[in-house]
């Protein structure tokens, strides 16, 4: 048995075969994403004040708490976070970074708040 920390919880996996144990890792990882998610949600504005340094009108908080909400209810990418889940399955305890998470949500937060502008060449 694997025992898994993730934001607020503690996870345990029971070894079983390889296609469940990944579907199993993949929904705890989801977990984890959304823990997160939430915590951001919870006081969104202080959030993009201090990770973006940015005042964000209401229509805007509405648009980005909808974006973030569609990230948290959709499963994660097992490409995506591969190292973290060969350390889970090569460990027997394992502490699930933050990191990573953030930096996928920072990514779609940084897309909503400055969207590329496309430059017409004539």
């Amino acid at each position: 048995m694997k025992v898994i920390r993730i934001a607020n919880d503690v996870k345990h996996l029971e070894e079983a075969d390889q296609n469940v144990t990944l579907f199993r890792i993949q929904e705890i990882l989801s977990e984890h994403r959304s823990n997160l998610i939430n915590r951001i949600l919870n006081d969104l504005t202080t959030y993009l004040e201090f990770k973006f340094y940015l005042k964000v009108d209401n229509h805007h908080k509405y648009i980005i708490r909808e974006k973030l909400l569609d990230l948290a209810a959709s499963k994660i990418s097992l490409a995506t976070y591969s190292a973290i889940v060969k350390e889970i399955q090569n460990t027997t305890t394992y502490h699930v970074p933050a990191k990573n998470f953030f930096q996928e949500i920072d990514t779609l937060l940084d897309a909503q708040l400055n969207p590329a502008q496309l430059h017409l060449i004539t």
